[in-house]
């Protein structure tokens, strides 16, 4: 178990705050983007964002999550590896119950969880693979604030997680500053695709016989 992660200032986070997962997606153009089988276990659920406090179970087993918790600072999210474990759930609603009480911002994990109706009622946003009902072990070994690999995505901690409705997004806390320039110019032309299709022009997007025709395709008349 590794303490004193560093974690990015308040600012920095903040940028990232209302912008959608799918935009910083495009933005890393698709990269750290976490497996689509990592997703909300329950709908509604509230945006995530928040530092990475990093995990890595052995599959099934809970004792390094419940050892996060303590570890944990207000606004962490728990990010926790569990080789993709198809059986144990790794986390469950007692334990949701305490990271609220900790001010835990919310859960990722390529493993499974249990007791969705008990962590609705927390309101704690929680990704996962899936739900089970079957309980995890207590036994460890694992590790907390280390260089992970979840939903085949490298998560360092301190790491920036952004979870919404389309699944789960990693931004390298290194790389945060250029990425939230990426992300507004991005947002920019997507406005501006918007406002020529309010007015009925697709041209920004639409220029397909161009691109079909440099690729070798041919268009014929019927």
């Amino acid at each position: 178990m590794v303490r004193g992660m560093v974690r990015p200032d308040f600012a920095l986070l903040n940028a990232f705050r209302d912008i959608p997962v799918a935009v910083v997606s495009d933005s890393q153009g698709r990269h750290l983007t976490l497996y689509h089988a990592v997703k909300p276990i329950y709908h509604p659920m509230s945006r995530l964002i928040g530092p990475a406090l990093t995990v890595k179970a052995r599959p099934g087993d809970n004792m390094m999550a419940t050892k996060a918790i303590e570890e944990a600072q207000p606004g962490d999210v728990l990010v926790m590896s569990s080789d993709g474990e198809s059986n144990l759930s790794i986390w469950g609603g007692v334990m949701a119950t305490m990271a609220v009480r900790r001010g835990i911002a919310g859960v990722v994990t390529d493993g499974l969880v249990r007791d969705v109706a008990q962590i609705r009622r927390t309101g704690l946003p929680v990704f996962a693979t899936g739900l089970t009902p079957a309980a995890p072990t207590k036994h460890g070994p694992g590790q907390i604030n280390t260089v992970i690999a979840c939903g085949n995505v490298v998560v360092q901690p301190g790491d920036i997680v952004l979870g919404d409705e389309d699944g789960v997004v990693i931004v390298p806390h290194d790389a945060a500053t250029r990425v939230v320039e990426v992300v507004r110019t991005r947002q920019a032309h997507e406005q501006m695709w918007l406002e020529h299709i309010e007015r009925g022009d697709f041209s920004p997007l639409i220029d397909t016989d161009e691109t079909l025709l440099s690729q070798g395709c041919e268009i014929c008349q019927a």
